[in-house]
This record gives structure tokens, C-alpha cells and sequence, in this order.
């Protein structure tokens, strides 16, 4: 399929929009923000619909974001913003200042990763360890009041070992990464996206810093958080 403007235009509309409210996207709601009839969105979004970037989850609904097309929003994130650099910082200078112990480190670290992305974050360190934090971020997010969906993901962030042991192959590469919904090979986390981003001691891999969340995840957000949180963390594991 031919990727026109104008369908760029309405697959980005759907995306910003599902990513914010998890609510299908109608044609009339994009036809009020653009200008064009009804019926002519409804004939791009059944195209993109064929293409694979959107399904319709239900016959009377609008539509949502498939795999392919948060993969290629991702993709076409070049620039990585970080609206919470003065945060980080604050943060940085109050590890440098207070805490004298890796672990206390590693665990401000952690809930500082939960709290500024709204996802369940995660901290690898040396020796084979993780650390979990935030992972109630799971119940509240919409795409996950179904209980089995619900109770597998759980469980897997429970079974702490098999976590690490595929986590760290995401970390291996030695830079930002983003798994999709599939792309996962974590059962259990089918339908989540895993940031990962490993930090480095004398330019070997030391550990990594992510997040888990929902495909539907805020990733303009959440991607230079992730990367700043691994890129500090690299400086203050030389000081240990």
C-alpha cells in the first residue's frame, strides 16, 4: 500500500489518540479534527485496516494500533526529547549526595524509573539481580482488566529468574531497545512493549534500567527516560 500523506496523517491520529484515552478511534472524531467526511476516513482507515496498522475490534467501533503500527512509530522517533531532564538531574544529584550504598541506589533508581513513566520499571545489576518496582501500573492500565491477562502477566513479573534471564539478553546488545507485543519472547508479555537500556563500566555491559508497560505506552516519553536513566547510571557505577 502506498503510504499517502493524508493516511500518515490519520494513522498518527489514531495512534496519539488510542495511546492517550485506550478508546477504538472513530471516523467522526478525526473527520471534526481534519475536515474531510465521514465516509472518506472511514475509506483510508479500511485501507490501513488491510494493510495491517489498524483492526477494528468490534463491528460498531473505531479503530486501534496494531504491532506494525507502533513498530513503525516508533522506528520513526528519531529525535529522543526528554522532557524530564531537570528531574533526572535532581535525581542524579541527590544519589551523588545521599546514598553511599549500591542497593539504596539501585532502588531510588527503580522507583524513580516507575514513577516518572507510570509502567512497572526494572533495575539489573551486577551478580545477576533485578529489581521491581511499580508493577500495581499494571492493574490500572484499561487493555488489562481481563483476569487471565491480567494474572499471566503477574506471573511472569513474579518469576523473577526467567525474567532476568530473557531481560538480559535485551541488554547484551549494549543500547536502547524496544520489544513490541510479539517481538517479546517473554511468555506472558504478548501484549506489553519492553524498553531496555544497558549502562556500562569500563565499555563492558554492567546491567540495564526499563520499563514494561502496555503497547499502548507513551513512548516519545518514556524512550528518553529510559536512556538518560541508563547513560547516568553508566557514570555512578564508577564510583562504586
Amino acid at each position: 500500500m502506498l503510504m499517502t500523506d493524508r493516511k500518515k496523517q490519520i494513522l498518527n491520529i489514531v495512534l496519539r489518540t488510542y495511546i492517550e484515552e485506550a478508546e477504538p478511534v472513530g471516523s467522526k472524531y478525526i473527520a471534526n479534527l481534519i475536515g474531510l467526511s465521514s465516509a472518506t476516513i472511514r475509506n483510508i482507515m479500511s485501507a490501513l485496516e488491510e494493510a495491517g496498522y489498524l483492526y477494528q475490534p468490534h463491528t460498531s467501533a473505531g479503530r486501534i494500533p496494531t504491532e506494525r503500527a507502533y513498530r513503525d512509530y516508533v522506528n520513526a522517533l528519531v529525535e529522543v526529547r526528554n522532557s524530564y531532564l531537570d528531574q533526572i538531574r535532581e535525581i542524579r544529584r541527590e544519589l551523588v549526595e545521599k546514598y553511599t550504598k549500591y542497593s539504596a541506589m539501585i532502588e531510588k533508581i527503580s522507583y524513580a524509573l516507575s514513577r516518572m513513566t507510570g509502567y512497572t520499571s526494572f533495575v539489573i545489576y551486577p551478580k545477576d539481580h533485578i529489581y521491581l518496582d511499580g508493577t500495581h501500573f499494571m492493574l490500572e492500565q484499561p487493555e488489562f482488566t481481563n483476569i487471565k491477562k491480567i494474572k499471566k502477566i503477574i506471573a511472569i513479573l513474579d518469576e523473577k529468574e526467567e525474567l532476568l534471564k530473557k531481560l538480559n539478553r535485551y541488554i547484551e546488545a549494549g543500547k536502547l531497545v524496544i520489544h513490541i507485543g510479539k517481538e517479546n519472547n517473554i511468555d506472558g508479555l504478548e501484549d506489553c512493549a519492553v524498553i531496555t537500556g544497558a549502562y556500562v563500566t569500563h565499555k563492558n555491559v554492567a546491567g540495564g534500567v526499563g520499563v514494561i508497560g502496555p503497547m499502548r505506552m507513551e513512548y516519545h516519553k518514556v524512550l528518553p527516560v529510559v536512556k538518560y536513566m541508563a547513560e547516568y547510571m553508566s557514570e555512578m557505577v564508577e564510583n562504586f
